[in-house]
């Protein structure tokens, strides 16, 4: 089973990641499509979504550590 700090440690490395990856995507890759974005646009919107989506990793990592540990408290009875 993983640790809080640890799924903590883990989702903030794959967020870190995304927000790169997805600050790069808006700024660079929208404008090709026709959708001007600013700077600060591209980072705000990144932001945003990197709080949303560590929110959603960490929790459902805490979810399945969960499930986990009841489902080996059941074998054992």
């Amino acid at each position: 089973m993983q640790s809080k700090k640890m799924a903590h440690l883990e989702a903030l490395t794959n967020q870190v990641t995304g927000i790169l990856l997805g600050w790069m995507i808006v700024y660079f890759i929208f404008p090709w499509i026709g959708i001007p974005v600013t700077v600060t646009q591209a980072t705000l919107s990144s932001v945003i979504f990197f709080v949303v989506s560590y929110t959603r990793s960490y929790l459902i990592r805490r979810f399945f550590n969960t499930l986990e540990r009841k489902w080996k408290l059941q074998k054992k009875i």
